[in-house]
């Protein structure tokens, strides 16, 4: 008689334990640390780079790529997170990268930012997952803001929420003339050059990466000494080839008095490197 008695408790039981637990569908970001910044020292001068380069990723749940909303919350979010952080205020010459990536996919609150990764290319952390990403400097102050329309596509614009904020800063911007010159030139007409050599060692940067060469012989053009720096896109890297190579390269033009630097032709070492496997 109990038995048939506790029946109807059984069986609300079994339909509440087979009932799925709701999905959570609240906004949430997550700072994935740690942060990743970049020192240079010898370059600085000579280059025109930025003396620190920080680079912080987030991933945010519940994203729809079609609500505003979600946009202006992420502003917010940026807002918050740099007025909490002297990095613009306390240091001089250095630029500052936020990156939001969709959660899913492999990345969530706990996923390690990976200092060593380049996040351009590498498969947790591709483009495609990107939501967007926003830009500051002390050159310039707040360039963009960067929000996927689609994987393939950016909207690039100033942000009103970021960019009133930002004015209250009133950050002393240290402009560079001679290199924002440089960027803003017209293109000058260069020679391609073609040399005979042989690596001496690779220098890791962020995007753009450089290798020390030790020419062995000119075969088209001039050079200005038996040793050069060739810069490249990381993702367009050279092959660690062996021996001798036969470099495409061309002159650097940038007016802050860099000697011995070169470049392949779009930053393309793929292209501009080829093995040779005797001598010339």
């Amino acid at each position: 008689m109990n038995t048939i008695k506790s029946l109807p408790f059984l069986a609300v039981f079994i339909l509440f334990s087979c009932k799925k637990e709701d999905k959570d569908t609240t906004f949430k970001i997550y700072h994935l640390k740690p942060n990743r910044v970049y020192e240079s020292t010898d370059t600085v001068g000579v280059y025109g780079w930025f003396s620190k380069r920080r680079s912080d990723f987030f991933v945010v749940k519940n994203y729809d790529i079609n609500n505003e909303q979600h946009k202006i919350k992420i502003d917010s979010f940026i807002v918050n997170y740099i007025s909490k952080d002297s990095f613009l205020i306390a240091n001089k010459n250095v630029n500052w990268h936020l990156t939001f990536f969709k959660y899913g996919d492999g990345i969530d609150e706990h996923t390690t930012n990976q200092n060593d990764t380049d996040y351009t290319i590498h498969n947790l952390f591709s483009y495609k997952k990107e939501i967007g990403s926003v830009y500051f400097d002390t050159r310039t102050g707040y360039s963009v803001s960067n929000y996927n329309v689609t994987p393939e596509k950016l909207n690039q614009t100033k942000r009103e929420i970021i960019s009133n904020y930002f004015a209250t800063l009133n950050l002393d911007l240290d402009v560079r003339e001679a290199f924002t010159d440089h960027l803003t030139a017209v293109s000058k007409n260069q020679d391609t050059i073609k040399v005979l050599a042989k690596l001496i060692k690779q220098r890791g940067a962020n995007k753009v990466q450089t290798s020390d060469y030790l020419v062995l012989k000119t075969l088209q053009g001039k050079v200005s000494n038996d040793t050069i720096n060739v810069a490249y896109y990381n993702y367009k890297a050279p092959e660690k080839l062996e021996g001798n190579t036969i470099l495409t390269l061309l002159e650097f033009d940038i007016v802050l008095g860099v000697k011995d630097h070169y470049y392949f032709p779009a930053y393309n070492g793929t292209l501009g490197s080829k093995s040779i496997k005797q001598k010339e």
